[in-house]
């Protein structure tokens, strides 16, 4: 194999990591979110996540994981309901997660759009069995991040192509050509 169709080689595989690592989607931590607390209050554990990570101000989904704290079994019969204060200003959300709206049906779900960035109180209530049960914690809600921020390996992907092969051509162009003595049969 002659040291141009390795080079072409080396230029393609650096071609399809740039690739690879500009079209990759962020993961979908346990089909919940990102854990962002848990809480053990009376006789029930309570799981906070979210949806996208890292949490942004925009559209964003909260999900909560109810369970029985001894056995750990998941409670599927509750009411929950939570309650979002922003620290910064009087905005506050009241929100009614159901297990209807959730892809995993032992996740109590509910889809919202988070105005601004910053500490939010997150209270939540859960009425089972006649008995209710109120947790509350924080989350950081960071800025929505720039658009051009978000595009930005589908951006630099051509520009960067367009040097590969730029650097390519002239490493062809420098190489000597390799000069093959014939030998004469007299």
């Amino acid at each position: 194999m002659n040291y141009s169709f390795r080079l072409a080689g080396l230029w393609w595989m650096v071609a399809v990591a740039a690739l690879g690592q500009s079209v990759r989607q962020p993961a979908d931590f346990a089909g919940g979110g990102t854990v962002q607390w848990c809480k053990q209050k009376g006789s029930l554990l309570i799981t906070v996540f979210t949806a996208p990570a890292p949490l942004s101000a925009g559209p964003v989904v909260i999900s909560l994981l109810v369970q029985n704290r001894n056995g750990l079994e998941p409670v599927l019969d509750a009411n929950v309901s939570l309650l979002l204060r922003a620290d910064a200003s009087t905005a506050e959300i009241r929100l009614q997660p159901t297990r209807e709206q959730s892809q995993n049906k032992l996740l109590y779900t509910a889809p919202v759009t988070l105005a601004e960035s910053g500490k939010w109180q997150l209270a939540v209530t859960i009425l089972r069995n006649g008995e209710r049960t109120d947790a509350t914690g924080r989350i950081e809600v960071a800025p929505t991040p720039a658009m051009v921020a978000s595009y930005w390996g589908y951006i630099s992907f051509p520009p960067l192509m367009i040097v590969a092969f730029v650097g390519h051509e002239l490493l062809l162009r420098r190489r000597p050509e390799l000069k093959v003595k014939r030998c004469e049969i007299f």
